[in-house]
């Protein structure tokens, strides 16, 4: 009996343990399991929490790189040094820098340029680029302890713009045209429209043009590609052609340059004080004086350009006129510009000069009531209205490039129409 009772105790005894080991397992595995989930959703919490920049830069980095890029743009009278301590380069590599062969083209800063300071996440230089226009300058690449000084041209993505526009200047800038792209427009049709005093209600353009990126930043404003400026019937066109010499010009699309062989205006940026009039009351002499030329008033030192290629045949004083220089452009055409406050330096009778050269500033010299260009447009020696007067035009597309140039004049302009009709449909 004894004996029996000993086993009813042994196997209870048993059970109690098995059932408490049993339990002990269970929630062992339940509050594991708790806590998986715990940091599964804490996990899920921070990862959503990450911003889509922040979630592509890291994937950039995991192919790439995590270097930096401090960008700082040049400023008077900065210094290398001066500028790559700002950057946080350790003083042992700027010396390192100083030291390698090539470093003074690096050195040679000027106002406006912008240097680019890519640094690992270890703090060691990778390159130090130093441009103008954030695709041509020198680059210092550091490898194996030293660094290597050498010229680089970067090849950038170009992306294509389309704009068009019901006026000139306010609604290209609406239409987040570049200024610089505006007054490449303004020099392409400048010879035909004159932007300043003839724009009217109702004209409108239509623009082709390029921009320049690097890495993902616009670096450059680039070139016009084609333009078509319209003005109730009357179309002026546009086309970027390069000749066989690369040389860059623009026609229209029957092939004819765009440029004429002389500027429409030998003052930027002026206004027309008085006109071609040859029955004017004289201001100073208070008589009827022919007025031969147009006036342009313009501040003192204001840069007057040659209106088109010629030689210098004439300067220095000459009465009324005052300073004055006259061009010989040909045998039918020549050019005076009269009252300068002084002259180019350097600048001879017998120099050859160019379209849109500067040849002096503007003054008072002579019979002047105030600061003014006076400019005098002759023709076989005769006075002629240089506001009127029908320009001769440069040479239009040569044959030999004929059938080259109307190609890409038909592509340029059918894809100004497919960017039209397109900018339209989305208007609407």
């Amino acid at each position: 009996m004894k004996k029996i009772i000993f086993e009813i105790r042994y196997y209870l005894l048993f059970l109690i343990l098995f059932l408490g080991l049993f339990f002990t397992l269970i929630f062992s595995t339940d509050n594991s399991k708790k806590t998986n989930d715990i940091d599964f959703k804490n996990g899920e919490v921070i990862r959503a929490n990450i911003p889509v920049d922040k979630i592509l830069s890291l994937d950039i980095g995991k192919n790439q790189s995590s270097n930096r890029t401090q960008i700082i743009y040049v400023e008077k009278n900065n210094t290398l040094i001066q500028l790559l301590d700002e950057s946080g380069l350790e003083n042992k590599y700027i010396r390192a820098l100083i030291k390698a062969k090539g470093s003074e083209k690096l050195a040679n800063l000027k106002t406006g340029d912008k240097l680019e300071v890519e640094i690992s996440r270890n703090q060691i230089p990778e390159n130090i680029f130093l441009t103008s226009d954030g695709l041509n300058g020198i680059n210092a690449k550091f490898e194996n302890g030293l660094f290597s000084i050498y010229k680089v041209s970067k090849k950038p993505d170009v992306l294509e713009r389309f704009a068009s526009v019901d006026s000139l200047y306010q609604s290209a800038i609406e239409a987040g045209i570049p200024d610089s792209v505006i007054m490449d427009l303004v020099y392409i049709f400048g010879w035909d429209i004159d932007f300043i005093f003839d724009i009217r209600p109702g004209d409108s353009f239509d623009l082709l043009y390029e921009e320049y990126y690097w890495r993902g930043n616009k670096v450059k404003n680039g070139d016009i590609k084609a333009a078509r400026f319209k003005r109730g019937k009357k179309v002026y066109t546009a086309v970027r052609y390069f000749l066989e010499d690369n040389e860059k010009e623009f026609f229209s699309i029957r092939g004819k340059n765009v440029e004429k062989a002389f500027l429409r205006s030998p003052v930027e940026f002026s206004y027309i004080s008085s006109k071609y009039n040859l029955k004017r009351k004289h201001p100073i002499l208070n008589k009827i004086k022919a007025h031969t030329g147009v006036d342009y008033a313009a501040p003192t030192g204001t840069p007057v350009r040659a209106t088109g290629d010629g030689t210098i045949s004439f300067r220095g004083n000459n009465g009324g006129y005052g300073k004055l220089i006259e061009i010989k452009h040909s045998e039918d055409y020549s050019t005076r510009y009269a009252h300068l406050s002084r002259y180019k330096k350097a600048l001879e009778v017998g120099d050859k000069v160019f379209q849109g050269e500067i040849i002096g500033y503007v003054g008072r010299t002579g019979r002047a009531t105030g600061p003014h260009l006076h400019y005098e447009f002759r023709v076989n020696g005769m006075h002629t209205n240089p506001l009127t007067v029908k320009l001769p035009a440069a040479k239009p597309i040569n044959e030999k490039e004929k059938d080259s140039f109307f190609k890409t004049a038909i592509a340029a302009m059918n894809k100004m129409d497919d960017y039209y009709l397109k900018l339209y449909a989305e208007s609407n």
